[in-house]
């Protein structure tokens, strides 16, 4: 169930949504920590998903409980992915963890410049609502360095069609493999979502050189789009 409350505002009008849902304490705990590994490596749900191969609404519909389990490949393709080293990190190791399912309501608010993100515990007893965590993220729809992103843009574009003419995409290459390869050569930290730009920009090139997305087992993959021709045939 979703609820939308609209807040008042001169300016920006903030908007939180209401996702609600009932599970055991465990999911919580894990869901937490989900988050907080992805705010705290500045990370967009969208990007996240990306990386991972999946839907770019992957992440999104995972954090407003609209996908509730998630296959073990999956989890440890997003530990990989959120630099998760230990999967005891996911959960608060010691704590006596109820079995018991109960209803939480995670509130999304949109600021001007931020997301908040805040979990309750629903005691339908009580008729109260008491606070589990509070998070806040950026707008990652907003992009303050306009500038720097041009110019980091334009450098993965030279990257990668230099890569393309040296055989790289002749194999299929995943999501993660690529935005690995880009900062390693490029010297620095690339931002996903700029890769995803240049990639989804890719198919206008000529035939030869088009680097195509394609669905695998596993998830998303790029190609050049004269091999995998050449492999249907096959």
């Amino acid at each position: 169930m979703i609820i939308y409350i609209n807040v008042v505002s001169n300016k920006f009008k903030p908007s939180t949504r209401v996702y609600k849902r009932k599970c055991q304490e465990i999911e919580i705990l894990i869901f937490y920590r989900m988050i907080l590994h992805r705010i705290s490596r500045h990370l967009s749900p969208e990007e996240v998903s990306f990386l991972m191969g999946k839907p770019l609404d992957f992440m999104t519909r995972i954090e407003t409980f609209r996908i509730k389990q998630i296959l073990m490949h999956d989890v440890l393709v997003m530990n990989d992915v959120l630099e998760i080293n230990n999967l005891d990190t996911m959960v608060h190791m010691g704590v006596n963890i109820s079995s018991e399912e109960k209803r939480y309501e995670l509130h999304m608010t949109k600021l001007a410049d931020r997301i908040i993100y805040e979990l309750y515990k629903v005691d339908e007893e009580q008729d109260q609502r008491v606070t589990e965590f509070k998070l806040i993220d950026i707008r990652h729809d907003i992009d303050p360095y306009e500038s720097s992103t041009a110019d980091e843009v334009e450098k993965i574009a030279v990257f990668l069609e230099e890569t393309i003419d040296a055989g790289y995409f002749n194999e299929e290459k995943q999501p993660d493999e690529v935005h690995k390869l880009c900062c390693e050569k490029l010297e620095r930290y690339v931002r996903p979502k700029n890769l995803m730009k240049v990639l989804d920009d890719l198919p206008s090139l000529p035939d030869e050189r088009k680097i195509v997305r394609k669905q695998s087992p596993y998830g998303v993959v790029y190609v050049l789009a004269a091999h995998e021709k050449s492999t249907e045939k096959k």
